[in-house]
C-alpha cells in the first residue's frame, strides 16, 4: 500500500475516529485504526465493537492496500507535520512510513486480518432526516442521558421516527428531556429506536458540518449515513421507561421568566449551594419568583426576580445543574415554569417563536 494525501484531510478524519477507539488496551487491535487504499480514496475505520465509525478523504492511490495503526499516536504524527502532501506506505511486517517533505516517521502496525469487520448500510432504504432536525433534538435531549452504564436501559436516547416528524427522548431517572420536530419523512411504520449514549455523542460531531443523515436498521445494528460517513452502534435490546404519561403532566402554577435572566440568577446563588445537592430552591409568588441556595460551610445566597404571578405561593427545590442545562438549550427569550407543590415535579418550556415541541421534566429535591 502506498498514498498521498492532504495533511488537512487526513488529521479531519483521524479526529473524527479519535472518540471511537477503545483506549483501555483490553483488545489491541481496537486502540487501531484501519487504513485502506481503494481506488482514489484512503478509507479510515474504527469500532470498540460496540460502535464502529467508517469515514475516507480522496488520495492519489500509488499501490492499493490495508494496515491498522494505533489511532491517537496517528493522529498526533499526522497533526505534528508540515501543511503540505503526506506519503504513506506500509513496510514488510505491519510497519508504516509516513513522510511529510523532510519529516519521516515510522509506525508499528498489526495486520488488516485482525481488525473486526464492521457493518454496512444498505445501498438503498433507510429514512432520510434533515440534519438541522437531528441536530437539534440531541441538543436538547442529550444531556439527560444517564452516566451509569449499569442502567443501560437509560443509557441512551429513544429516537421516535413518523411520517410527521422526528422526536428524541431522554432521562437520567431525575429528569426527563423530551423533543419533537415536524418533518416530512418517508417512513412507512413508525419507528422508535434506543441509541446508545456514545453513538449520539459521535453522530452529533457527524452532524456538525452536515445537512443530512439516513438512518437504517440492518440485522442487530442501527446504522446513519452522515456526509459519505457511516455510524453503526450495535442494537440496545432493553424497554425504555414510559415517557408518554410523563410529559402529559402540567403544574397548576405557572409563570413566565426571561431565560437569561434565570439562568444568571441560578449560577449566581449556586455559588453557594451544596456541592454534592447543587440544590437551589425555588420560591415563587405574587410578583416575583425568589432563587435560594444555602451550604452549613460556605454560607447563604439569595436573589428576587419579577414575575407576572398572582396565585398560590409555592417553595421547591432543584438540582441547579438540571436547570442550567434546559435552559442553556431552550433557545428562546423567554420559558415557562410550571409548578404544583414541593413533593411534584416541575415542568419547563420553551415559551414562544420556537418550530420545536420541547418539555423538560424535573423531579424536586429534598430541602
Amino acid at each position: 500500500m502506498e498514498i498521498r494525501v492532504r495533511k488537512s484531510d487526513l488529521v479531519r478524519e483521524l479526529h473524527l475516529v479519535q472518540g471511537i477507539v477503545e483506549r483501555k488496551n483490553s483488545i489491541p487491535i481496537l486502540s487501531n485504526v484501519l487504513a485502506e487504499a481503494r481506488g482514489a480514496e484512503l478509507r479510515i475505520s474504527a469500532t470498540d465493537l460496540e460502535v464502529s465509525l467508517r469515514c475516507g478523504c480522496p488520495a492519489e492511490v500509488v499501490a492499493e492496500g490495508a494496515i491498522t495503526l494505533q489511532a491517537k499516536k496517528l493522529y498526533e504524527i499526522t497533526r505534528s507535520l508540515p501543511e503540505s502532501e503526506v506519503r504513506l506506505r506500509v513496510l514488510p511486517d505491519s510497519w508504516a512510513a509516513i513522510d511529510c517533505e523532510k519529516v519521516s516517521f515510522k509506525m508499528a502496525g498489526l495486520p488488516k486480518e485482525d481488525f473486526p469487520a464492521l457493518p454496512e448500510g444498505k445501498p438503498r432504504g433507510g429514512v432520510e432526516i434533515p440534519g438541522e432536525v437531528l441536530r437539534d433534538l440531541i441538543a436538547r435531549t442529550a444531556f439527560a442521558i444517564t452516566a451509569e452504564d449499569a442502567r443501560y436501559y437509560l443509557a441512551g436516547a429513544l429516537l421516535l421516527l413518523d411520517k410527521d416528524g422526528a422526536g428524541m427522548v431522554a432521562t437520567d431517572g431525575h429528569r426527563l428531556s423530551y423533543a419533537h420536530r415536524k418533518a416530512a419523512l418517508k417512513v412507512a411504520e413508525p419507528q422508535r429506536v434506543l441509541v446508545p449514549r456514545k453513538a449520539i455523542h459521535e453522530l452529533a460531531r457527524l452532524l456538525e458540518t452536515e445537512d443530512s443523515a439516513t438512518f437504517q436498521q440492518v440485522e442487530n445494528h442501527l446504522v446513519f449515513t452522515v456526509g459519505g460517513r457511516t455510524l453503526a452502534s450495535k442494537t440496545v435490546e432493553a424497554q425504555f421507561p414510559a415517557f408518554e404519561k410523563v410529559i402529559a403532566v402540567a403544574g397548576d402554577k405557572t409563570v413566565a421568566i426571561g431565560r437569561e435572566a434565570l439562568a444568571t440568577a441560578i449560577r449566581r446563588v449556586s455559588l453557594l449551594s451544596s456541592e454534592r445537592s447543587r440544590a437551589v430552591k425555588l420560591s415563587l409568588e405574587a410578583g416575583k419568583l425568589d432563587l435560594q441556595a444555602s451550604s452549613p460551610d460556605l454560607g447563604e445566597a439569595r436573589e428576587s426576580l419579577p414575575a407576572e404571578y398572582k396565585g398560590p405561593a409555592v417553595e421547591i427545590g432543584f438540582n441547579a445543574q438540571y436547570l442550567l442545562d434546559f435552559l442553556g438549550a431552550a433557545a428562546t427569550d423567554e420559558v415557562a415554569v410550571e409548578l404544583k407543590d414541593h413533593e411534584s415535579q416541575g415542568v419547563f418550556r420553551p415559551r414562544g417563536g420556537t418550530e420545536v415541541d420541547y418539555r423538560y421534566v424535573v423531579m424536586p429535591m429534598r430541602l
